[in-house]
């Protein structure tokens, strides 16, 4: 299922799963996706999804509707589009897209937390990269998680826990880890870290996470989803 992530300010405020037909995005009462800010109009777009494929259109907003810095009416939406709708970012997530398409044998992955650009080395085993989150992983079945990366040139990124144990580092630590069990997953502080749960440190023993708990370590802010 396809979803909306909407941000404002930086901040997730909101996550929307998509149905199937049309659902309204404004600030009018009664929108599927409520924006409440006065740059919106009552209607000002609207999400129609037919099977995996959603589309976007503008209903004569006041300020526009963009897509990717781009001025729109109609647009056919793809996996990572950042829509700016008056003060709000939203974020689309096709489902599809989802990191099912990686290898299972990929051992580890890390997702570059540096402003001034995006990058995604090759994997490479037992290597942790500065000022990024270093994801180790070991095979296991699929499990319905997902972390959400909320601060830094990444944010509104998924990436989904399909995996035994994910590592968090960042400069040559071990923050923490996140393990997957048969009732859920919990968040284990690290070797040389431990991260922040809710902007509390976290239980020696660690915790089960929780839908929204939100994530803190190596300067990056990460939101805990499941369905």
């Amino acid at each position: 299922m396809a979803k909306i992530i909407v941000r404002f300010n930086n901040d997730v405020v909101d996550h929307v799963d998509l149905r199937q037909g049309d659902m309204k995005i404004g600030r009018k009462p009664g929108c599927e996706i409520f924006v409440d800010n006065l740059s919106v109009s009552g209607e000002h777009a609207n999400i129609f999804t037919v099977g995996e494929d959603s589309f976007i259109q503008d209903l004569g907003s006041t300020n526009g509707t963009f897509i990717n810095n781009k001025k729109i009416t109609k647009h056919h939406l793809r996996n990572g589009d950042t829509i700016v709708i008056g003060k709000h970012s939203l974020i689309y997530l096709a489902e599809s897209q989802r990191t099912s398409n990686t290898p299972p044998d990929e051992f580890a992955k890390t997702v570059i937390i540096n402003p001034s650009r995006t990058v995604e080395p090759k994997p490479a085993p037992s290597v942790i990269v500065p000022t990024a989150i270093t994801l180790e992983t070991q095979p296991e079945r699929r499990r319905v998680g997902a972390i959400f990366v909320l601060s830094g040139l990444n944010s509104g990124k998924r990436i989904d826990l399909v995996k035994k144990i994910t590592n968090l580092g960042s400069g040559g630590k071990r923050a923490g880890a996140i393990r997957q069990t048969h009732d859920g997953f919990i968040l284990a502080p690290g070797q040389d870290d431990s991260p922040k749960l809710n902007g509390r440190p976290l239980p020696v023993e660690g915790t089960k996470l929780k839908n929204g708990d939100v994530i803190e370590v190596a300067g990056t802010r990460l939101q805990f989803y499941l369905k």
